[in-house]
């Protein structure tokens, strides 16, 4: 799907007539649950302007918004990222999975007298008719819950003075949401959330893992262990786990000695690399060196063919290749 197909979907949907339903994740004892969330009347159609708001002016009516695949590319602005890994985490699972007709026959209201607000995960919130809609996700953080035993004042502009805000817990809430999910398929709006908050981590380690296995197999490094200590740094696992599946030297079949051969060639990477006393292969020592050997990998180091200049470039399109 490019940009402007998913862009055309969302505005059909919201275009056309269509109801809001949100739903409470909570999460109690490493399980979760969902919950419907009774909303009166009054505050349903404004709670209905904040989201469409948001997907409108983040996406539909987005004119540079970039759709990008979460696996191989690089993060930019203006971008959502389709997720596109084979596996999901159980966080994962539930938006994957949400059924709106399931939801409406068995989940149960919120009960304040049952339920807690301090098990409160996220929220899924469903847009559209019974045949079409958008489920979205958006995470809850404890500091936008406001309990009973705080103290609240309100100003209006009419009034001279502050008055007590009323209720028990409360909930803030704006339109911003993480995660979209269109046609079976989940779009990543905030991809830090999804590495800190949704199991993703676990999963950018596991694809980190397979990609050093596949560069063991280049035979390129010295000591491939080297590599494989460095994949527990989280940072560096995402960039990692990119390798196996964006790398023109993997898809290519490039061999060792080409690579090796560029780097000792190549002005942006002279000096980068420590070599074996052969020569024939890379050692890496420093975070800078494994950095570098990364952007080798993702072929990141261009070379204009006006200006004969090298440049790095970490979001490239292709153009063609005259392979």
């Amino acid at each position: 799907m490019t940009a402007e197909e998913l862009k055309n979907k969302i505005n059909a949907i919201l275009t056309e007539k269509h109801s809001l339903q949100v739903y409470l994740l909570l999460k109690r004892n490493e399980n979760f649950e969902l919950r419907l969330a009774d909303i009166e009347d009054d505050a349903s159609p404004e709670l209905e302007i904040l989201f469409e708001g948001y997907i409108r002016s983040r996406i539909s009516e987005n004119a540079d918004l970039q759709l990008c695949q979460l696996s191989t590319d690089d993060e930019r602005e203006n971008a959502i990222y389709h997720y596109d890994y084979e596996t999901y985490p159980e966080e994962l699972e539930i938006l994957k999975g949400f059924n709106i007709t399931n939801a409406i026959e068995d989940v149960q209201k919120f009960n304040f007298k049952q339920d807690d607000l301090s098990t409160l995960f996220g929220y899924v919130i469903y847009f559209g008719t019974m045949q079409n809609g958008l489920v979205l996700f958006k995470k809850h953080y404890p500091v936008l819950l406001i309990k009973r035993d705080s103290f609240l004042l309100g100003a209006k502009k009419d009034k001279e003075r502050f008055e007590k805000v009323s209720g028990d817990d409360i909930i803030r809430m704006n339109g911003t949401v993480q995660i979209l999910r269109l046609d079976g398929e989940l779009y990543v709006i905030d991809i830090r959330m999804l590495e800190r908050n949704m199991g993703f981590t676990e999963l950018m380690k596991r694809s980190a893992s397979l990609a050093v296995d596949a560069i063991e197999k280049l035979a390129i490094i010295e000591d491939i262990e080297v590599l494989r200590d460095s994949a527990e740094d989280i940072s560096f696992a995402r960039k990692l786990s990119k390798t196996q599946k964006a790398s023109p030297i993997f898809n290519l079949n490039i061999s060792k000695e080409a690579v090796i051969e560029f780097t000792k060639v190549t002005p942006e990477l002279k000096g980068k690399f420590k070599y074996s006393e052969d020569g024939g292969t890379i050692r890496l020592g420093s975070r800078k060196s494994k950095d570098a050997f990364i952007k080798l990998l993702n072929d990141s180091f261009l070379r204009s063919e006006l200006t004969k200049q090298y440049y790095e470039a970490s979001a490239k399109a292709q153009l063609y290749s005259e392979a």
